[in-house]
């Protein structure tokens, strides 16, 4: 696309009506995006931070399918009272052309479930709860709260002239923490969400996300409050500041982002950077850094692991070496003492069902249940020790479990492919088979694993068609052809354009 295709598609962007949708938001909350492991450690020291310092608004995580965060991690994360959503789901019902880590921000705005929304990036520390700034008088007034980057954006920089508008020397915006209340700002955003779906041409000229911001409110005319008080430098740090006092109240470490395993250097005047050394090491006591996925398992395999996961509580035993209590987690994590595996799942080989404990990357041990109905093995490493697995939690119905037993789930899903089947299939009733779809998964994530097993084995390809059509989408983006026509964006690690148009702040 041309620079004047652009000129004149922006306009035509900007002037076009977007009412805002008063029903889908309600309430104030935190929207932070932080797909994959490095992103991950980052968010989870912020929302440590956040809940140390007693802030207890709720906070949505948005991160890219399944590549980037899998079930235990978001079960790690729902234990700090975070909601992880999928914007490749939402994509599903609010379509969209590009996402990465820049592109995802103003969509993830858009289309959280608050009304007034904080947004914060993954590797930003508080200082301080930052709750009171939804009740700053320049939000309440102008309902849009910016802050100021240490650049500033050129006058001779093309993109006023494309925007039509005046050619300045301004401040940029820096993105590390906006506040908005969509409300009153929603054609404003969704002109920002315009021109990151077009990063390819915009962000030759704008420095990732941060500047659409600001064009957009500026070709709109629409309110804002820059805080009047410069950024603060440390090294691999921009801090920005309380917009009435003045002192430090963000630590964005965009230069030096946590990593769970190797050198996290101590930054001079970086505050509460003990806390935050306290909030990695518990991270490192409880996730190995790997996005974990379970390898696909038979229906009797998964009634295993549910009835493992109802008992719960065990003694995992290393004979002669230690013993330690752990809990089997419905996500497949590993809770209670900390060790060396952080996963567990259960598979099959010609001898009968296996569980199998494993963490960074390898397998430590495989088990089978005894007669007594505990599990019994040893270590496949060094010094080889006998391994049992002793229930602790309430006992389990010890009987073998049968492929042919129909449980409440699978007369559920043939109850509901059973209707759908005698329906049209159009665009209307694979949306709404999805939707029902994806509610049963919230319930019972093995859902997916069991849809896969009726695809496989089903003896009408109407069905089997129907099961894969409806499930699209729940695969990892490089499963997908092209993650449904979603292409890939850019982000923190992942930007070739030349940094221009811009002058060093004064």
């Amino acid at each position: 696309m041309s620079r004047g295709e652009l000129s004149a598609a922006l306009a035509a962007a900007a002037a076009t009506p977007d009412e805002f949708p008063e029903s889908r938001f309600e309430g104030r909350g935190i929207v932070i995006c932080a797909g994959g492991p490095r992103l991950f450690t980052c968010a989870w020291i912020c929302v440590g931070m956040l809940r140390q310092l007693g802030c207890t608004l709720p906070i949505e995580i948005w991160f890219l399918g399944p590549l980037e965060m899998s079930m235990p991690m978001r079960g790690l994360l729902a234990e700090l009272g975070v909601e992880t959503v999928d914007a490749f789901e939402v994509a599903r019902r609010h379509r969209v052309r590009r996402l990465g880590g820049w592109e995802l921000k103003p969509y993830a705005l858009r289309h959280s479930r608050f009304r007034q929304v904080l947004l914060l990036d993954a590797d930003n520390v508080p200082v301080r709860d930052p709750s009171d700034l939804f009740d700053h008088p320049a939000f309440q007034t102008t309902g849009a709260l910016f802050w100021p980057d240490l650049l500033r954006l050129s006058r001779a920089n093309p993109i006023w002239r494309l925007a039509g508008l005046e050619p300045r020397d301004c401040p940029s915006f820096e993105s590390g923490q906006l506040l908005l209340d969509k409300s009153r700002c929603w054609r404003a955003l969704g002109l920002a969400h315009w021109m990151n779906q077009r990063s390819d041409e915009v962000y030759r000229l704008l420095h990732g996300d941060k500047d659409t911001f600001l064009i957009a409110w500026l070709m709109l005319a629409q309110p804002y409050h820059l805080v009047a008080h410069p950024p603060k430098q440390l090294e691999g740090t921009l801090c920005q500041r309380d917009p009435s006092s003045g002192t430090v109240l963000f630590q964005h470490r965009n230069g030096a982002k946590w990593v769970l395993q190797g050198e996290n250097p101590a930054i001079e005047g970086f505050r509460r950077e003990a806390e935050c050394f306290a909030l990695l090491a518990t991270l490192g006591e409880r996730w190995d850094g790997h996005v974990f996925h379970p390898p696909a398992r038979s229906p009797a395999a998964i009634a295993i692991e549910r009835e493992l996961t109802e008992v719960r509580r065990f003694s995992y035993v290393r004979v002669t070496s230690d013993e330690r209590s752990v809990e089997l987690l419905p996500d497949h994590r590993i809770g209670g003492t900390p060790g060396e595996s952080f996963y567990w799942h259960v598979d099959e080989d010609a001898d009968g069902p296996v569980l199998v404990l494993s963490g960074n990357g390898a397998t430590h041990t495989r088990l089978r249940r005894a007669i007594d109905g505990n599990w019994r093995g040893q270590l496949l490493h060094p010094p080889y020790s006998p391994t049992a697995l002793i229930r602790v939690g309430p006992i389990a119905d010890l009987r073998p479990v049968m492929v042919t037993t129909t449980g409440s789930l699978d007369e559920l899903l043939e109850r509901a492919l059973a209707q759908y089947e005698v329906l049209p299939c159009d665009v209307e009733t694979l949306r709404d088979l999805a939707g029902f779809l994806r509610t049963l998964a919230i319930l019972d994530p093995s859902v997916r694993e069991r849809l896969d097993f009726i695809a496989s084995s089903a003896s009408s390809p109407a069905r089997a068609r129907l099961i894969r059509l409806a499930s699209d989408g729940w695969s990892a983006p490089s499963d997908r052809p092209a993650s449904r026509g979603i292409a890939p964006g850019h982000g923190w690690n992942r930007h070739a354009f030349p940094l221009s148009g811009y002058d060093p702040g004064v």
